[in-house]
C-alpha cells in the first residue's frame, strides 16, 4: 500500500500471526521509509540543542536519546531519535511522512553551519524486534548482548560496516539496523538468517496493534502540530531547563507544564467487540469530552483498547465514558498505559 511515497507491505500473510510472533518469538519489519538524516561537525550539537526538546549535551557517544522537535508554539513537528555516534557526529531518525519538513526545520535554524545530510534514499532500515530475534542477532555478534537499550553502534559484516542500534517501536526488545544502498546483499544475509530461526517478516498491520499495545505515540494521531509533547504524556522527552536560548518552543511547553492542559492522553478499555478509529467521539453522559487519537483490538490482552485525547478533568484512571462505534455507543474505562509491557 502507498504510505509517504513509498510502497508499504500492509501484511505478508496474518497480520495476527505477525502480531503474535513478534511477542512470542520475533520478527522483521522493513522500515526504510523511515528519515535517516546525518548531523555533523562543530555547530551539529548546538544544532540539535536548538530543535530538539531532549538535552543532547549530555549524551555520550554510542547513546540513542528520543525527543521532540516543536514549534514556537509547542506544537509537534516532529517525534525522533537522536543517536550519538561521536563529538560530532549524529545520526537522527524521524517519520518518513516528515523527513522534508524535518530537512526543512533543521536548515532553518542551522546558524552556524552544521552539515545536514539526507541519506534515507541511499540506504536500508529494518527492525528486528522480539525475544528469538534478539537471540539470534547477540549469539551472531555476541557484543551485542551489552549494548544497553537506546545504545547504538557498528557492527562487521563482511566487508560492510551497519548501524546498530537497541530501540524499536513494538513494546519489545530488539534492534534497528541501518545499512548503505551498496550492502543491500549483506544486510539481506542477515534477514534470511534471522528467517530461518524462528523470525517471521511482519509489516504495517502489525507494526500499529503493536506500538498501540506498548502506547508508543505515531506523529498524526497522538502527536501533531496541534497536540504538543506535554498534552500527549511525554513529558519525560521534554528538558525545560535548558539553558537561553533553549529549544524552539520551550516556553510554550514550560507555561503549559506549569499552567496544566486542557486535554490529556489517557488510554481505554472499551467493552466492545469492535475496534474505536481515529476520531471516534468520547463522551460522559451527553458531553463530548474528547476523541479516539488509535484504537484497536488488541491481539494479546483480546480487549478493545485505544488511546484518546480528552478533556483533563475526565483522565483520571478509573473514570467512566462513552465512545461512539459506528451507530452505537460503548462503555469505557480511563486505564493507565501501556496497556501492554513485556516481563
Amino acid at each position: 500500500m502507498p504510505f509517504a511515497g513509498w510502497e508499504m507491505p500492509l501484511h505478508f500473510g496474518s497480520i495476527l500471526d505477525e502480531h503474535h510472533a513478534t511477542r512470542t518469538s520475533g520478527s522483521i519489519f522493513d522500515v526504510s521509509h523511515m528519515g535517516r538524516l546525518s548531523i555533523t561537525g562543530p555547530a551539529a550539537e548546538s544544532l540539535l540543542e536548538r530543535v530538539v526538546t531532549r538535552k543532547i549535551g549530555g549524551m555520550k557517544d554510542g547513546q540513542a536519546r528520543y525527543g521532540l522537535a516543536c514549534q514556537e508554539d509547542g506544537g509537534t513537528i516532529d517525534d525522533l531519535i537522536v543517536n550519538r555516534m561521536g563529538p560530532e557526529d549524529f545520526l537522527v531518525v524521524c517519520n518518513g511522512a516528515n523527513r522534508e519538513t524535518v530537512v526543512e526545520h533543521l536548515q532553518a535554524h542551522n546558524e552556524h553551519g552544521a552539515d545536514i545530510s539526507d541519506d534515507t534514499l541511499g540506504s536500508t532500515m529494518v527492525a528486528v524486534q522480539g525475544p528469538s530475534a534478539v537471540e539470534r542477532m547477540t549469539a551472531r555478534w555476541p557484543h551485542l548482548a551489552e549494548m544497553k537499550r537506546y545504545r547504538c553502534g557498528l557492527i562487521e559484516h563482511g566487508k560492510h560496516a551497519l548501524f546498530v542500534a537497541r530501540t524499536g517501536y513494538t513494546g519489545e526488545d530488539g534492534f534497528e539496523i541501518i545499512a548503505p544502498g551498496t550492502a543491500t546483499e549483506a544486510i539481506m544475509e542477515v534477514l534470511d538468517d534471522l528467517n530461518q530461526h524462528n523470525v517471521v517478516d511482519a509489516g504495517l498491520g502489525a507494526r500499529d496493534s503493536l506500538r498501540l499495545e506498548a502506547a508508543m505515540p505515531l506523529y498524526g494521531h497522538e502527536l501533531s502540530e496541534t497536540k504538543d509533547p506535554i498534552a500527549a504524556g511525554l513529558r519525560f522527552a521534554v528538558t525545560l531547563e535548558k539553558d537561553a536560548p533553549g529549544f524552539l518552543g520551550q516556553e510554550a511547553l514550560r507555561k503549559k507544564a506549569e499552567q496544566g492542559v486542557p486535554t490529556t492522553l489517557v488510554g481505554l478499555n472499551i467493552d466492545a467487540p469492535r475496534a474505536a478509529r481515529q476520531g471516534a467521539v468520547v463522551k460522559h453522559l451527553d458531553d463530548v469530552v474528547g476523541e479516539v487519537t488509535s484504537g484497536v483490538v488488541s491481539p494479546t490482552l483480546q480487549q478493545s483498547i485505544a488511546m484518546a485525547m480528552v478533556n483533563t478533568e475526565w483522565s483520571n484512571e478509573g473514570a467512566q465514558l462513552q465512545v461512539e462505534i459506528g451507530r452505537s455507543t460503548a462503555k469505557a474505562t480511563v486505564v493507565s498505559m501501556p496497556f501492554y509491557k513485556r516481563s
